[in-house]
């Protein structure tokens, strides 16, 4: 019975290594507001306060699984592992690279490609993190299904299994609510992501308009861009609270 509970105390410590990644992951991809710009930044407030919420969840279950991990090898009369850099180190990064595409001729510009990026912020960065909560929602799912696996297959009856079980139920419960969260946290960046890269075609295009060739039809059109983003951004954000609060 012993080796059976130290196996699943290793099974379980694996899973926490793992955890802590996405912990590391998510802080990345909430800790740079520049860049959403200054015309979106007030967007993504909304996902930062739910998101320190979803961080303290996230360290309280860290947390519970290394106390139950330490509380397994003390049943079992071993000493709790300790931390090993080489695992950590082999875990995947769940952070996507961003990746540069074309722009245009005027965004080659260094002072007009400045100011672009402080005003609108950089889409594909915004695209980048999207894709980190995806990866976040599915390896969060991962590793509930996986604990639930070990939760059936190596549990044997000793004396305070049932306790345990109830305990990792309700860790498993909150995984799985944290991946719900992550998934919601991807679909609500691409959608900012969707506004970023809007804001910006539409500012440069007025500085493009304005440098090169104003007249009369160029700020009509102009207008009647600037009506359909207003749409698009009021839509956006009634998606955006929905999911907030959904």
């Amino acid at each position: 019975m012993t080796g059976q509970i130290l196996r699943h105390a290793c099974h379980i410590e694996a899973v926490r290594v793992r955890f802590a990644a996405v912990h590391r992951a998510s802080a990345v991809v909430v800790g740079d507001e520049t860049v959403y710009g200054r015309l979106c930044r007030w967007i993504i407030g909304l996902v930062l306060e739910k998101h320190v919420r979803q961080d303290e969840l996230v360290s309280y279950v860290e947390e519970n699984l290394r106390l139950i991990v330490a509380g397994l090898c003390d049943l079992a009369g071993e000493k709790p592992p300790e931390p090993d850099p080489v695992r950590e180190a082999a875990v995947p990064s769940l952070i996507a690279p961003a990746r540069e595409t074309a722009s245009s001729a005027m965004e080659q510009i260094g002072p007009l490609r400045d100011v672009l990026d402080e005003l609108t912020g950089l889409p594909d960065v915004i695209a980048a993190h999207a894709t980190t909560w995806w990866n976040i929602a599915v390896e969060q799912r991962a590793m509930a299904d996986e604990l639930a696996d070990f939760l059936e297959r190596d549990v044997p009856a000793w004396d305070g299994a049932a306790e345990h079980q109830r305990l990792m139920g309700h860790n498993i419960d909150a995984i799985r609510g944290l991946s719900s969260v992550s998934a919601a946290f991807a679909e609500i960046t691409e959608s900012v992501g969707v506004l970023v890269a809007q804001t910006r075609r539409l500012v440069r295009e007025l500085v493009i308009s304005l440098v090169v060739a104003p007249s009369d039809v160029t700020f009509q059109r102009l207008t009647c861009r600037i009506a359909v983003y207003g749409v698009a951004l009021n839509a956006t954000l009634t998606h955006l609270e929905n999911r907030l609060e959904g």
